[in-house]
């Protein structure tokens, strides 16, 4: 696209309902968009769970005609997992050495994993601390520890590596798209947000202060509910639902055409359970400062103020192109494509920015990534 001859960066990030690409160079210590693409899995949604040896044949095949269209200058790539495929917990200890701090974590690792651990890539991070309240008789106020757990199936990750090896290419980091997400659309403040990314079937709920992942969990809604809310409320067809989804038209504020969105209610009542899950374990947490959509359907109209209604808090659409030069002739496709790209910059952005040795979000983003290339090293080995 620009004729570039440095080093770039691949993010590749295996969505639901598609793959998205996204190739970044540097100039002058920043970020140029070179390259971009998507390709849609629709055709496959039946396979996906019926058949999963030919699903993977077929990702694979995918995948290679999208890197083959895009003409990729790099075969080194960065890589997400969809954040369902994972855990992320944060759990407190009280101050304790780093031998018994590793101990303790193994046995409450059980409490949050339902699988064996030996079947389980699990790494951990201390994320902060605060004074609470022990849980003695005295009720002293103590220091405890804020630990970061990340976890993923070991047959997971062996899934996304073989996608990976089939096209040959050279994975230089894995990740659940929760840290991808928080790298591109959370940059440069200290300040507690919530992130609330729309998927196609799924919503991931990050809560990020000063760039660190603090809480995540996921619900089995998304914007594909949000549709079908249109199609049979509009008795229309879903491509059509899906075109109105994306129009001016107000479906959530406007007093004439206002509709009940089950999928978006449900969205709301857990970002409550989650702050009050998280002032409930901290009295003294600093507030949210606001929250940020992403996701195809966070530039549905209305929904920032319907949002914002609901949860009493400033509501704003993540801005993941922003700090990112690229060709003004791009710009309407940059505005089409809008935050759906925020998993892509952000794997593409962690190259950028382990070439200019900028800060990349604190060590809680990397500590996975080192856990399964130990693994992996293992077992080639």
């Amino acid at each position: 696209m620009f004729g570039y001859s440095q080093k770039t960066y691949l993010g590749v990030d295996f969505g639901t309902s598609s793959i998205k690409v996204v190739e970044l160079g540097i100039e002058n210590r920043e970020p140029v968009l070179l390259n971009y693409g998507e390709i849609s899995l629709a055709v496959l949604e039946s396979m996906r769970v019926s058949d999963q040896g030919n699903y993977d044949a077929q990702i694979t095949i995918f995948l290679r005609a999208l890197l083959e269209r895009i003409g990729s200058k790099t075969k080194e790539v960065y890589v997400a997992m969809p954040a369902f495929i994972g855990l992320i917990a944060l759990v407190e200890f009280p101050q304790m050495s780093e031998k018994e701090l590793k101990e303790a974590i193994q046995f409450e690792a059980h409490k949050y994993i339902p699988s064996p651990l030996e079947e389980v890539a699990l790494s951990w991070e201390i994320v902060g601390e605060h004074e609470g309240v022990s849980q003695d008789d005295q009720g002293k106020v103590v220091k405890k520890l804020e630990v970061l757990l990340v976890a993923a199936l070991n047959k997971e990750v062996d899934r996304y590596e073989s996608y990976i090896q089939s096209v040959e290419y050279d994975m230089q980091l894995l990740e659940l798209e929760t840290f991808s997400m928080v790298r591109s659309t959370i940059r440069d403040t200290q300040d507690v947000y919530l992130l609330i990314d729309i998927g196609s079937r799924a919503t991931n709920f990050v809560l990020v202060e000063n760039r660190l992942v603090k809480m995540s969990r996921n619900l089995d809604v998304g914007g594909q509910d949000v549709t079908r809310t249109l199609m049979e409320s509009l008795n229309i067809s879903y491509e059509r639902a899906e075109t109105l989804k994306k129009s001016d038209k107000d479906f959530l504020n406007d007093r004439e055409s206002r509709m009940t969105f089950l999928s978006l209610e449900m969205i709301a009542s857990e970002v409550q359970r989650m702050l009050q899950a998280r002032l409930a374990k901290n009295t003294n947490a600093a507030p949210v400062r606001g929250i940020i959509l992403s996701g195809g359907t966070a530039a549905m109209t209305g929904l920032t103020e319907y949002f914002s209604h609901l949860l009493g808090l400033p509501v704003e659409v993540a801005q993941p192109w922003r700090g990112i030069r690229y060709d003004q002739s791009l710009q309407p496709a940059i505005n089409r494509m809008g935050t759906s790209y925020s998993v892509a910059i952000g794997l593409a952005l962690r190259g950028v920015e382990t070439e200019t040795k900028k800060d990349s979000g604190k060590k809680a983003f990397d500590v996975f990534w080192k856990v399964l290339k130990r693994r992996l090293s293992m077992k080639i080995g």
